[in-house]
């Protein structure tokens, strides 16, 4: 029965694919680095993720080095010593213990970080298939036997090569928007936002008072190309019941003289409504966390409105461009249609990741804070930030939510009275420091703010001491959307689910 393990341990076969399965173990494991390995540091000790990534690099190259001994020598391939049978043994079980590990954070993952994590397998895939295609040629290719057998593999893989470099050089896929623009009103005036496939340029075109206008999205006179999310600011009476369409040039590679650029496309014209009106119709949309699907179902029930308030939370994190893109301005732009204004509210999930601290310049604004007048109404945006202290490890040290939520309270105490005013902030507590709170709440009583709006908490529900209203958002599979009516008698506040079932209506008094 132990010469039948060994032997099993020890095949040809079994060896190769193995070699394979470990080769590509680190990588997968690297890949969930950006949801996974702090919460495994957190739980069993500090670096337990950076040594377990070491173990398993450890075991590929064991692993290739023994399948090279028992196909390219011939001691070993007759008969492998004793030693040698048990250390296979070893980097087999190892092997399959690093396969289910990876596969089960794959699964703890979920649907939401998830497709971070392949996409980070997608960049390290050239490497990963460089070191097999390596490893392939060193100990497999020689023992081939045939020519024709040898030609075509060779033919084949210098095939691949080339194709893989045409590719890099030309991606195969084709240039478009990703949906029609968002348009976010900053406070001072609009930011036009859209996404396309891929890098270009970025540009509004529009006429105004008799004149023709193409504004790009550039910096001090250099036109940004590098990026898939173009913004670009525009007054309001530029846009304000008038007509623009958006266009993008595709940009391959920019140099220090010259550059590759691809096609340029061009949108249909949108006809822009601002929200302006005695009575007002928002979409409150809140906490979607890449299920936008099941938010939409629950939009088509909640009824027409002119203006949206999206409360933040699009995503667990913002590692890549990728999904501010997808789930922030193509989800935008497709409730939006180009053709209402967005008043936007950061999530604390926007605030974590590589691309976190690039995304306020993505969406065209200053600051994640401000006031909105909309007509008779004011809106006052105030940003949670994390929810979390500074030294959580969560933030891997890259925190300063303290300060930052500092300068808001001091910005909402210069605010005076301004109207009808509704107060809109991403977590209903405001901030973590409860001394922050008090001194905003007071500050926003003192200016005569009649309620704030919310999310964070997937759940729906009015707190009439606020009072404070908090949007649903996507919970146990299902998604609340609400939509919140202004008007000179009060806030009116309906909320129904993706399967159109009402779940919240109300009716809040101004105050006096």
């Amino acid at each position: 029965m132990a010469t039948r393990i060994g032997r099993f341990f020890t095949h040809k076969t079994v060896l190769a694919i193995e070699a394979v399965f470990a080769a590509f173990a680190p990588l997968f494991f690297y890949a969930c680095r950006s949801s996974s390995h702090v919460f495994l540091d957190t739980a069993l000790f500090s670096g337990f993720s950076q040594l377990l990534f070491w173990l398993m690099a450890a075991n590929a190259i064991a692993v290739t080095t023994e399948a090279a001994l028992k196909w390219r020598k011939t001691s070993f391939a007759d008969e492998v010593p004793k030693p040698m049978t048990a250390i296979c043994g070893v980097s087999f079980a190892a092997t399959a213990i690093f396969a289910v590990t990876d596969i089960v954070m794959l699964i703890v993952m979920g649907g939401e970080s998830a497709p971070v994590a392949f996409r980070s397998i997608s960049e390290m895939l050239p490497y990963a298939f460089g070191y097999v295609a390596v490893a392939f040629f060193a100990i497999f290719f020689p023992v081939v036997k045939g020519k024709t057998a040898r030609r075509v593999t060779a033919a084949v893989t210098i095939a691949i090569g080339i194709f893989g470099a045409v590719f890099a050089l030309y991606p195969p896929t084709a240039y478009e928007f990703l949906s029609d623009p968002m348009v976010i009103d900053t406070g001072s005036g609009y930011s036009v936002v859209f996404a396309t496939s891929d890098t270009g340029t970025g540009y509004v075109e529009y006429e105004y008072d008799g004149e023709s206008y193409r504004v790009y999205d550039q910096n001090n006179g250099r036109i940004l190309g590098s990026s898939t999310i173009h913004s670009i600011n525009v007054p309001y009476e530029h846009l304000d019941n008038n007509s623009y369409s958006v266009g993008s040039t595709r940009v391959y590679e920019e140099y220090a003289y010259g550059g590759r650029n691809g096609r340029t496309i061009e949108s249909e014209e949108y006809l822009f409504t601002p929200c302006r009106g005695e009575t007002q119709t928002y979409l409150c949309i809140s906490d979607w966390h890449t299920h936008t699907d099941a938010a939409k179902d629950a939009i088509a029930h909640t009824g027409e409105y002119d203006a949206v308030l999206m409360m933040g939370d699009a995503v667990p994190g913002l590692q890549y461009e990728e999904e501010a893109a997808v789930y922030i301005v193509q989800f935008g732009g497709d409730v939006s249609g180009g053709t209402k204004p967005i008043i936007y509210t950061r999530g604390n999930h926007e605030t974590r990741g590589a691309y976190a601290s690039e995304l306020a310049d993505a969406l065209g604004l200053d600051r994640f804070y401000g006031a909105v007048q909309a007509g008779d109404y004011r809106f006052v945006v105030l940003d949670s930030a994390e929810d979390k202290t500074d030294d959580h490890p969560e933030y891997g040290g890259l925190a300063d939510y303290g300060t930052y939520r500092k300068e808001i309270t001091e910005w909402v105490e210069t605010l005076t009275e301004g109207g009808r005013t509704v107060v809109l902030c991403h977590a209903p507590e405001i901030f973590i420091e409860q001394d922050l709170t008090d001194r905003t709440v007071t500050a926003l009583r003192g200016i005569g703010a009649t309620m704030m709006i919310s999310g964070h908490l997937h759940t729906c529900y009015l707190d009439e001491n606020g009072p404070v209203y908090v949007d649903g958002g996507f919970n146990g599979g299902k998604y609340v959307a609400s939509r919140v009516t202004l008007s000179p008698d009060g806030i009116g506040l309906y909320a129904c689910d993706n399967h159109g079932e009402t779940v919240l209506e109300e009716h809040i008094d101004w105050i006096a």
